[in-house]
């Protein structure tokens, strides 16, 4: 069943069609799942073959034109109407002669009453060779790069999200200890990565984890310098570190964690490394509160960090939600101010040819200030 009310879907709904009268758009194609999940509740996960959301200016609810299979996965889960999911046939997947572009330019022309047609033009289906066969069927003339309409939307987070994350963080926090029991001299990579995986799937006792987005990254070395490696073929030695950063999820709504681990006494490079990561992660936890802006908040951290002589060139957070989304940043020049119940990882990566570290935690924003989504300990974590 949906993850939400039919109030809430066609609340978010009627926002984005004013975004659109806003812009002059009359029709918007969202191709991105994950915005088609927050306007509808799809879960299909089918973003490999072509599929959208249509909303139109004068309708209250989208269309969704998807793989014929695959409506049934929106019957079950989108709270739509099945008079309002549509398909293409099957025979136009795999296939070099046809294209699904074609029967679904079809669909949107017979409901789209003008050219004046937004397209999340970034989404990953629609690569040049798809934008142009569409194009071949549908008046573009007229077409608005609508990426980031839908994304701007999620930005603060009902109460009903802010339940979801939060029910993720505690399955956050549950696959860290997991993960970190299972390291110790002769243990495989592997298997550390599957008590995490399991423990994500898991979830707790009250409520199950929801399917991952991305595995669970957790490069480990003598330092661990790498920044998205998964796991490999070896075994622990003393030593080594693991740099784990992972999401837990709950109907696709994504709460990260992140922490390194130690297998041994760390260096004294570690320890510096690590209170330098701490110290910058606070004076932003510190810093985020309701009329700052995102670059106030790093700024924070650089005066925080820099004093220790670390280099660190990546942003030092970024906002979250559905499948880990990220549409505003930690960065000098990024000037959107924070309100009330945005959410965002609060991240402190340290990925240098000598230097590895990562600490981070999932923060919403309150009228008060930051609150955490975990419960970790921040002190450095070894294993003897």
């Amino acid at each position: 069943m949906p993850a939400f009310t039919q109030k809430e879907y066609r609340e978010r709904n009627n926002r984005l069609r004013h975004q659109m009268a806003d812009c002059g758009i009359d029709a918007l194609l969202v191709l991105n799942e994950s915005n088609m999940n927050y306007l509808t509740g799809y879960e299909g996960y089918s973003d490999y073959v072509p599929q959208l959301a249509l909303v139109c200016q004068d309708e209250e609810d989208p269309w969704l034109i998807l793989r014929e299979i695959d409506t049934l996965n929106a019957t079950p889960t989108s709270y739509l109407s099945e008079s309002r999911i549509l398909s293409y046939p099957e025979k136009y997947i795999g296939s070099s002669e046809r294209t699904p572009w074609e029967p679904i330019s079809d669909l949107v022309k017979e409901r789209a009453k003008s050219s004046s047609i937004g397209i999340e033009m970034g989404a990953k289906i629609l690569g040049m060779k798809s934008y142009a066969a569409l194009a071949n069927n549908l008046d573009l003339s007229k077409a608005v790069d609508a990426d980031g309409m839908v994304t701007t939307l999620q930005r603060v987070k009902s109460q009903a999200e802010l339940a979801y994350i939060e029910q993720a963080g505690k399955i956050a926090d549950r696959a860290l200890q997991a993960g970190r029991l299972e390291i110790a001299v002769g243990a495989r990579e592997c298997d550390v990565a599957a008590a995490v995986q399991s423990a994500l799937l898991k979830g707790t006792p009250e409520f199950p984890g929801g399917p991952c987005y991305g595995a669970p990254t957790m490069p480990v070395g003598s330092p661990a310098t790498a920044p998205h490696l998964k796991w490999s073929d070896a075994t622990y030695k003393m030593g080594c570190q693991t740099n784990f950063e992972f999401g837990a999820f709950r109907h696709r709504y994504a709460c990260a964690l992140a922490r390194t681990v130690f297998l041994g006494e760390p260096s004294a490079r570690a320890k510096h490394l690590h209170r330098a990561a701490v110290d910058g992660f606070l004076a932003e936890f510190d810093a985020i509160r309701p009329g700052a802006k995102c670059s106030d908040v790093s700024h924070a951290f650089k005066r925080a960090f820099e004093p220790y002589g670390v280099r660190k060139e990546s942003r030092s957070g970024y906002s979250i939600g559905i499948d880990w989304n990220a549409d505003l940043s930690f960065q000098p020049d990024d000037h959107t101010v924070i309100e009330p119940n945005m959410t965002f990882h609060v991240l402190v990566g340290i990925y240098e040819k000598e230097d590895g570290y990562i600490f981070s935690e999932t923060v919403r924003v309150t009228e008060k200030g930051a609150k955490s989504f975990s419960n970790m300990p921040r002190d450095i974590l070894v294993n003897y």
